[in-house]
């Protein structure tokens, strides 16, 4: 992965650290309105690359869920909290081998992912995620992005952010397109804490 790994980023990747940062961002309320606009059903296939503390659970109806991170501290965080027979999660990178191992899914969720990577590994995980998804599924993104006239704290903040590969909007969809023909994308301008955020729902 291509991000800034000094300690004040690894304090950040703390799992209590990051849940509070992200709800003071307003990540958190986002990812809940993608997943309750998108994911209604229960008993589906839920696949998540990047988890971390697999907080999008509470908003999932009864699901099986799939949870890949790096973080050893984030899978430990979210195997304690959500010990349901029906939750699963790794720590390690998803790679070919793993897809053999796994169901074909209805969800596939990148949350903070896609700015992580630069352009080759993003398209290797897309095109991985592709191979499981069932007909019809659908891919759900959510990025910081570079905008036109951006509001100046909310392009400090996202210069600072652990990721790397922050694109503009164009650069995201060119990436994307390469897997997905059938998509819808959003910016969002937040108003406080000032913050652009870029979303996508990419259905197979």
């Amino acid at each position: 992965m291509s991000q800034r790994t000094s300690s004040i980023y690894n304090f950040i990747n703390n799992p209590l650290v990051y849940k509070i940062i992200q709800k003071i961002m307003s990540g958190t309320s986002l990812r809940k309105k993608i997943i309750k606009a998108n994911i209604k059903k229960k008993n589906l296939n839920i696949l998540d690359i990047g988890c971390g503390p697999a907080e999008v659970i509470d908003y999932i109806p009864g699901c099986k869920y799939y949870g890949y991170d790096i973080d050893k501290r984030s899978i430990e965080y979210a195997k304690k909290k959500y010990s349901n027979k029906n939750y699963h999660f790794f720590c390690k990178k998803f790679h070919n081998k793993e897809i053999k191992k796994l169901p074909m899914f209805d969800f596939v969720i990148l949350f903070g992912i896609l700015h992580h990577l630069n352009n080759k590994q993003a398209n290797n995980v897309l095109a991985l995620c592709k191979k499981k998804m069932k007909k019809n599924s659908k891919l759900l993104t959510e990025d910081p992005i570079f905008v036109n006239n951006q509001n100046f704290v909310a392009r400090f903040l996202i210069s600072k952010d652990r990721g790397n590969n922050v694109r503009k909007e164009k650069e995201y969809l060119k990436l994307l397109k390469l897997h997905f023909k059938n998509l819808k994308s959003k910016v969002t301008h937040q108003f406080f804490i000032p913050y652009t955020w870029f979303t996508t729902i990419c259905k197979k």
